[in-house]
């Protein structure tokens, strides 16, 4: 399951995945989010929740990967990402996509911890 939303006003994006999601799914996640994203300006926040997300297959971590590419080619500014830690390879899976594509994400425990660091990072 996911669910992607937009801050016009915080130019941010909460994106959100949860269970176990199939390459179909995180192909209609990855096209939801992309669009969504264009509404944003260069810059815009996002803030991953991936805490009840379970692993994926190796190509489902490479649609995550391209969606990252893509959203970094659009302008995406810092990434704060919520994660489980006992979710050690969902988390090792995010953290190698981003990587790959050149951006590092901030870890919080919740949407309220990422969206005060989000604030704190936007206000330096």
């Amino acid at each position: 399951m996911y669910k992607n939303q937009i801050n016009l006003a915080k130019n941010r994006m909460v994106l959100s995945l949860k269970g176990k999601t199939d390459l179909d799914e995180l192909n209609a996640w990855s096209a939801d989010l992309l669009s969504q994203l264009k509404k944003l300006k260069p810059g815009f926040g996002v803030i991953s929740d991936i805490l009840e997300c379970h692993p994926t297959t190796e190509e489902g971590r490479m649609v995550i990967q391209e969606t990252q590419k893509k959203a970094k080619d659009l302008g995406m500014g810092n990434v704060v990402r919520i994660v489980e830690k006992s979710n050690i390879v969902t988390a090792m899976q995010w953290q190698r996509s981003s990587r790959a594509v050149g951006y590092s994400a901030s870890e919080a425990a919740s949407v309220a911890e990422a969206e005060k660091l989000l604030d704190e990072m936007e206000k330096k």
